[in-house]
């Protein structure tokens, strides 16, 4: 069989010239009639247009299928199938498109003679000529271009479905994510591949978390730091402390709150071995692939949040090394507002380090604050602006401080529902400019926690006149998110809209562009040190 399936995704990624099989396995055929059902829910008019209870289609006809065997019954079954929809009328708008984003688009599979007689071949690609035009009834448009997938039931008894909804969900997902995901094209494991792969898995889960673990992998194939799936939304309870994946290990870098911190005897610098007696790398690393990131690093952050730092149990048992000390100990999860409830440390927006270099948070400025700021280091040589958290959406007023003229930093493409698959072509994003801008340096921090609209504002800062960024590779999850329900009720997110440098560069998965690379350490944090920051510092100190 696996010879057999591995021979059937050849086929499907368009390998031609291959003697037709005399038969197909389950797995090959539900693979197949994915692909099928999708397409025509997102092409064929009656099915795009919502004329058909688009689920119980699929409930009646995926056992139809499965009665067929070889080439020639499975295309006389989709060939009548596909005539029950009705009839097709030309489309004169079809052809009108402009240039389009189509690095993820491939519907090649449908000409494949190993798979599909002529006459199939024929239907299918008379469905794509003439697609739906109209307003498409299971996506839509958000205002900031990603889709909102909309008259999906959403089955919330549905908690350990039957085989046949389990494979109804798992399609579901699997189609959304192959006609609008805007970097499916840059997965590490091509899209039809993690079909094959987790058919089986959705299949024969035996019981719920198995189930769920087969979602959870799904969607972590997305390798996308904003793609989430979250069961239940009501665990709350947190370990006190901040996690950081540095030289491969698991470190303490910071606490949500010191007293609980210090009752466990923590300390910045710990590099946590062992959870609960477990030894955490070898678990990591069996256990990562159902956790979402954009690279390794976010990955196994990713692992870090919700096996360790998240969960129901109230007590976790750590072993933890700091130098030659291995140190036992329990620390107790608590609640996200009792985890917070600590007294606030000063919030720092600027300061000046010296007399001349300031500095800038991001972390805490408000729309409000940025003309004084500005103004206060206007003088100055050189600013440091730290991006290496989640700031509010002022790039514009701040960039255009830094600029003396319109730039362009970043183009955007977005989901073309009149072909689904392929996407507008990218429209670019520019700052302002002033003739008073600031004449210094500018220096910008960024490491792994730089995120999303973070890596957004740090590729707007980027086109200042004078500009240098210092830091770690960034979380590499650019775009808005977009949320929608799997079956079952359960909330899952994604990337919806694609961002590039606008002379194509991707960040999605590789970060922004880093002009200074600078790894944190184990020794530095230890010894209480932002090597970032003091890089940072170093070079906005040289003379030009």
């Amino acid at each position: 069989m696996i010879k057999r399936s591995f021979l059937i995704l050849i086929l499907i990624l368009g390998v031609k010239g291959l003697t037709a099989q005399n038969s197909f396995t389950d797995i090959e055929k539900i693979a197949v009639f994915a692909k099928v059902y999708g397409f025509l829910k997102y092409y064929h008019p009656s099915v795009a247009s919502g004329k058909f209870n688009w689920d119980q289609v699929f409930i009646d006809e995926l056992p139809k299928m499965l009665k067929n065997d070889d080439t020639e019954s499975l295309s006389n079954y989709y060939s009548q199938w596909i005539e029950s929809l009705g009839e097709v009328n030309p489309c004169e708008t079809c052809n009108n498109e402009k240039e389009l984003f189509e690095k993820n688009f491939d519907l090649s599979w449908t000409q494949n003679s190993t798979v599909f007689n002529s006459k199939v071949k024929s239907q299918l690609k008379f469905i794509e000529e003439n697609r739906y035009q109209g307003d498409l009834h299971y996506v839509t448009t958000q205002s900031v271009g990603q889709i909102r997938v909309i008259n999906e039931p959403e089955y919330t008894d549905f908690q350990y479905p039957s085989e046949t909804y389990r494979l109804l969900g798992f399609i579901k997902y699997w189609n959304i994510i192959e006609y609008f995901f805007p970097y499916k094209h840059l997965t590490d494991k091509h899209w039809d591949a993690v079909l094959f792969e987790s058919i089986d898995k959705f299949k024969t889960a035996p019981d719920q978390e198995t189930y769920r673990n087969a979602i959870r992998e799904l969607v972590a194939s997305l390798d996308d730091s904003h793609a989430q799936i979250i069961f239940d939304p009501s665990k709350r309870n947190y370990l006190p402390i901040k996690l950081s994946h540095i030289e491969n290990q698991a470190v303490i870098t910071g606490f949500y709150n010191e007293t609980l911190a210090e009752a466990a005897n923590l300390k910045v610098g710990d590099v946590i071995s062992e959870i609960n007696g477990r030894a955490l790398q070898q678990d990591r690393e069996k256990f990562t692939r159902f956790y979402s990131g954009s690279n390794p690093i976010s990955k196994a952050e990713g692992y870090y949040l919700y096996t360790i730092l998240r969960g129901d149990v109230e007590s976790v048992e750590m072993t933890i090394k700091r130098g030659k000390e291995t140190v036992k100990t329990s620390v107790m999860r608590v609640n996200r507002k009792d985890l917070l409830a600590e007294t606030k440390k000063e919030i720092i927006k600027s300061k000046v380090i010296n007399d001349d270099i300031g500095y800038m948070d991001m972390a805490n400025i408000k729309a409000q604050d940025v003309s004084a700021i500005l103004d206060n280091l206007r003088n100055k040589k050189a600013i440091i602006i730290d991006i290496r958290n989640y700031p509010e959406f002022i790039y514009m007023p701040i960039s255009r401080y830094l600029n003396s003229s319109r730039k362009a930093f970043a183009t955007t493409y977005r989901p073309y529902l009149k072909y689904p698959g392929k996407f507008l072509p990218p429209r670019t994003i520019s700052t302002r400019g002033t003739s008073n801008n600031y004449k210094g340096k500018v220096i910008i921090l960024v490491n792994s926690e730089t995120v999303s609209r973070a890596e957004f504002t740090a590729m707007a800062f980027q086109t200042a006149d004078n500009t240098i960024t210092v830091g770690s590779q960034t979380t590499g999850a650019d775009g808005d998110v977009l949320g929608f329900n799997y079956l079952g009720g359960y909330l899952t997110t994604m990337s919806g809209n694609g961002i590039e440098y606008p002379d194509g560069t991707e960040t999605q998965r590789k970060g922004v562009k880093i002009d200074v690379l600078v790894e944190r350490t184990i020794a530095g944090v230890r010894n209480g040190k932002d090597e970032i920051l003091e890089k940072a510092i170093a070079i906005a100190s040289k003379e030009n």
